[in-house]
């Protein structure tokens, strides 16, 4: 998964970045382990598929391209590394903001397959929504996603976001052509949800 180019979001982020602890997770900065992990993880078809590749030209992931990811989320302003039992295994994003509109993209890659089917996302994507709305006053959020990866729209589902729009066959992998799903957050949904779950949603706590 590659990082988009930084955002024009540096004015309204803090300095550093903090870190957000939900009930399993970290989220962070990257740290010199964090290229052996990577490295370990490498490329599974499935998940890159899931992300919009063509898994017929995946090539093993080299020593230098884990090293190239963890240097993409260092140079980006708002870019966490996701931690899970001391490890890496993925990234999670906030990019494409308009500050005028207080409205910004989320974009999420957990790439290592053991951790899939835990919720996890869900939990990564639920602290970033509470960062996004609570501390730096956001109004929306959005998200991307193909059309067939289910498990990624019910994780974003279940922290509130709601289906928009569908963009109709805007990613070609391999010889096929998918749709796109448009899905959104307001602050005020995400409220609604986090006072009617009788306190159940994990917060995170902040610390630089």
């Amino acid at each position: 998964m590659c990082l988009p180019s930084p955002i024009e979001f540096v004015m309204i982020l803090p300095s550093p970045l903090p870190v957000l602890r939900t009930a399993r997770l970290v989220l962070r900065r990257p740290i010199a382990t964090d290229v052996a992990d990577r490295h370990m993880i490498g490329r599974d078809p499935e998940v890159y598929r899931m992300l919009g590749a063509d898994p017929r030209t995946l090539q093993p992931l080299t020593e230098e391209q884990a090293a190239a990811w963890v240097e993409n989320i260092a140079s980006h302003p708002a870019a966490w590394v996701i931690e899970w039992q001391g490890r890496a295994i993925g990234e999670i994003l906030l990019d494409n903001a308009v500050e005028a509109d207080r409205r910004a993209g989320l974009i999420i890659g957990i790439l290592d397959p053991d951790a899939l089917g835990k919720g996890l996302g869900t939990e990564a994507i639920r602290a970033i929504a509470e960062f996004a709305f609570d501390k730096l006053g956001l109004h929306k959020l959005s998200m991307r996603v193909l059309a067939f990866n289910t498990r990624a729209i019910r994780a974003y589902e279940h922290v509130g976001f709601i289906r928009e729009g569908l963009e109709r066959e805007s990613a070609l992998i391999g010889d096929t052509w998918h749709d796109d799903v448009i899905v959104g957050l307001l602050k005020r949904d995400f409220d609604a949800l986090r006072s009617g779950s009788g306190g159940q949603t994990a917060e995170a706590s902040y610390r630089s």
